[in-house]
């Protein structure tokens, strides 16, 4: 039996960017650095052009990508930011003694 194109379901490229998101995110909840969570932010608004702009654009993607991805990033560091990370890595320090 020979199967037809029709047989098939093909993922869109939005659908691809936004499973990356999920996942990126899921990854994130095991590492807890905010690093994949930002990734994930970005892969997110990247399916979300896609969608509204129907289809995929390398440049456009890539640049949406980095930019939202360090905006987030940038964000959330500064958000989940404690005090105490600072003076304790100070308090720390190999070379004070």
């Amino acid at each position: 039996m020979q199967k037809s194109q029709k047989d098939f379901e093909v993922m869109e490229f939005y659908q691809i960017s936004i499973t990356v998101a999920i996942v990126l995110v899921i990854l994130e909840m095991l590492t807890g650095t905010f690093i994949l969570l930002g990734f994930g932010f970005g892969a997110l608004f990247v399916g979300i052009v896609q969608f509204l702009l129907n289809g995929l654009s390398i440049n456009r993607d890539l640049l949406v990508f980095a930019i939202i991805s360090l905006i987030s990033i940038y964000l959330l560091r500064r958000f989940f930011k404690s005090n105490s990370d600072e003076k304790k890595l100070i308090e720390e320090d190999i070379n004070q003694y």
